[in-house]
């Protein structure tokens, strides 16, 4: 089944789908920018970061679009754009602009909105929020992600991460550039917690994000907690799992399925939640960066990229054993000072980042074109 769903995706990927490679002309101004997307969708972190990063630097003074190469209408792309981010700055535009757009920018933000950059007018660029490749098993689709890296678009990673996975695997002719990874601290405030109380308690919840796709090691993450679960219960510790990220109708194992959830239940969920567990396998997304900021102690995995983002001893690092994160789990249960100890290191860093920064940072990229 898995084989025949991918090719029909690649089937549905090669028509759309330019191999060349691009000579790319430096812009004589920088002005219009214009953000390239598949369609605007809810609850989506992806676009909610390109949001972002087009308002800041609508803030700056850049006249900024977000158009999608999809069917979609103007009024369900700014209902979507605002469920996801309620003040974003800029305009969107339908598929019916994309040949008469004229940006002196224009931004790639998937390796399959690429190939539809390159027939636009302006500077390519091609904004990197994850190595896209390995979304894919070793194959067509694979390949096809990869090689969009070395068809000479200006490419700017959010993170050192997918820079240096470019670097090290493809055969680039184009400048990779990046900016910090941030994250929105007005929407996800510190909730002050007693960890000391960890110690007496006897209930637990654990807010556990989950994706389908293997990235977010669906069944691994499951397969672990619940055996945790089990661990636990025979010490009279009852630990209540939580997941969130995934419509309702995927069947979650040992706990409940909230399925999407709004900022607004997200930060619900955090304040009321004791632990966090996210698997970040690839880049790292916002949930570890918003579990954090609300003082929320998190579970990662020591072969994903979150050691590569945060300072050590921000989080629970735990292995593939559900053994480890058991005693680990217990461990800073029974002594809270471990907990203070990880809030006090990831506060610490979080307070280095903002989107304001990140988004002068990429303003800075394109004010060296023009120099």
């Amino acid at each position: 089944l898995q084989s025949m769903v991918e090719k029909r995706q690649v089937k549905e990927r090669l028509d759309p789908y330019d191999p060349s490679v691009i000579v790319n002309e430096k812009p004589d101004k920088i002005k219009k920018i214009t953000f390239v997307i598949e369609r605007m969708a809810k609850y989506n972190g992806g676009q909610t970061s390109i949001l972002r990063l087009g308002t800041e630097l609508s803030k700056l003074g850049y006249d900024v679009g977000y158009a999608v190469y999809k069917t979609q209408t103007k009024s369900d792309m700014e209902e979507c754009a605002a469920t996801n981010l309620s003040n974003y700055q800029g305009t969107m535009y339908t598929n019916k602009h994309l040949e008469k757009l004229n940006s002196d920018i224009v931004i790639a933000s998937s390796w399959d909105t690429v190939s539809q950059v390159k027939k636009m007018k302006g500077y390519k660029m091609y904004f990197l929020q994850d190595y896209e490749p390995y979304f894919y098993s070793f194959g067509e689709l694979f390949l096809m992600a990869k090689k969009t890296y070395e068809q000479g678009l200006h490419m700017v990673s959010l993170g050192r991460w997918n820079k240096e996975m470019v670097e090290k695997n493809c055969k680039i002719v184009s400048p990779v550039d990046f900016i910090e990874f941030p994250y929105e601290s007005k929407e996800y405030p510190h909730h002050k917690r007693d960890y000391s109380a960890y110690a007496h308690k006897k209930d637990f919840v654990v807010a556990v994000y989950l994706k389908y796709y293997g990235k977010r090691l669906p069944s691994i993450t499951q397969y672990l907690l619940k055996h945790v679960k089990e661990e636990f219960e025979k010490e009279g510790i009852h630990l209540h799992l939580k997941y969130f990220g995934e419509d309702k109708s995927f069947h979650c194992e040992a706990g409940t399925n909230l399925g999407m959830l709004s900022k607004k239940q997200l930060l619900s969920l955090y304040r009321k939640a004791d632990f966090g567990m996210v698997a970040s396998m690839s880049n790292i997304s916002l949930v570890p960066y918003e579990m954090l900021a609300t003082g929320l102690p998190l579970i990662e995995f020591e072969d994903g990229t979150f050691p590569y983002f945060f300072p050590e001893n921000s989080a629970i690092l735990t292995s593939l054993s559900y053994e480890d994160l058991h005693r680990k789990l217990k461990a800073a249960i029974e002594d809270p000072s471990i907990l203070q100890d990880m809030h006090d290191t990831s506060q610490a860093y979080l307070q280095t980042l903002s989107w304001a920064k990140s988004g002068k940072q990429f303003s800075d990229i394109l004010e060296r074109l023009l120099s």
